[in-house]
């Protein structure tokens, strides 16, 4: 692995703050080059953390060879933009709550970084979403690792999403919203709208409408190579696009395109767990109660 360490963060560690200063000594005395995001970086140091030589980076430096999120899963969706295209590993570190998409405690992590210098780990390549729409804000990253989501208007009535699939017509969805979902992110917004939960490394996309006004679609999984079209109808002028959480409002009528993106974003995962028993622990699958 190349020695080149970045880490992004979560600015809510306040309860960490030791253990980090212990992280970055150690990183140090181990002889890794650490790059930190900015946020990050000024958040640590306000509260008296050293840094012990590692430096600031805006933008993931190319020759990183692992990328560390610290945080729950939205700092790692946050990371995977970070990360952006380069397919650089990485590695979850949960001072979260869930921490689905993490692979360690934080008084794990030096046990972790042994174990990817070692080679001692798996690393799972997960599907990204791409989206494509003439009227999302320039600049956009337009690529998301949960979920895209097609909502109302909190104050607006239910909307109608024509979808088109592989350039046939499947259903209008009368309904709240539609989510097109990955694997990975099938246990996020997708559980919570009844949607399949799927192994994180299947290839396909699920798409599950939001409190549908009909007993006639359920949530459908199809192949990972589908292309899919939408065209969003509202009563209202607008209608709600939320990538990973990341909203935006656009116009009644518009056309949305979602496919598979042309990179993946790879995650580091421990040999000895595996999706059976991420499903117990995080998600308390089969859980017994007591009478």
């Amino acid at each position: 692995m190349n020695n080149l360490i970045s880490i992004y963060g979560s600015r809510r560690q306040e309860p960490y703050l030791e253990e980090l200063a212990g992280l970055f000594s150690f990183l140090s005395g181990a002889g890794f080059r650490v790059a930190v995001h900015p946020k990050l970086a000024g958040y640590l140091r306000e509260r008296g953390v050293e840094l012990c030589g590692a430096y600031v980076a805006s933008r993931m430096p190319e020759d990183t060879g692992l990328a560390v999120s610290i945080g729950g899963d939205g700092t790692f969706l946050r990371a995977s933009r970070w990360v952006g295209r380069s397919e650089v590993p990485i590695l979850g570190v949960n001072t979260g709550h869930l921490g689905f998409l993490a692979s360690c405690a934080l008084e794990e992590v030096t046990d972790m970084l042994g174990a990817v210098c070692r080679g001692d780990v798996i690393v799972e390549r997960r599907m990204m979403l791409w989206v494509q729409s003439d009227s999302l804000p320039e600049g956009t990253w337009p690529y998301a690792l949960n979920e895209v989501a097609v909502l109302k208007e909190e104050t607006a009535s239910m909307i109608k999403i024509r979808t088109n699939i592989n350039g046939h017509f499947l259903a209008d969805y009368r309904a709240d919203g539609l989510i097109v979902s990955t694997p990975t992110g099938s246990t996020a917004y997708n559980l919570s709208a009844g949607g399949p939960i799927l192994e994180p490394t299947l290839d396909c996309i699920s798409l599950s409408p939001v409190a549908p006004h009909t007993l006639t679609v359920r949530p459908l999984v199809v192949g990972g190579d589908s292309e899919l079209e939408l065209t969003v109808e509202s009563r209202t002028r607008d209608f709600r696009i939320s990538l990973d959480g990341r909203s935006y409002s656009l116009p009644a009528g518009e056309r949305i395109w979602i496919k598979r993106a042309g990179f993946s974003t790879m995650l580091v995962r421990r040999k000895d767990t595996n999706f059976a028993t991420i499903l117990r622990d995080k998600l308390l699958w089969n859980a017994q109660t007591i009478d």
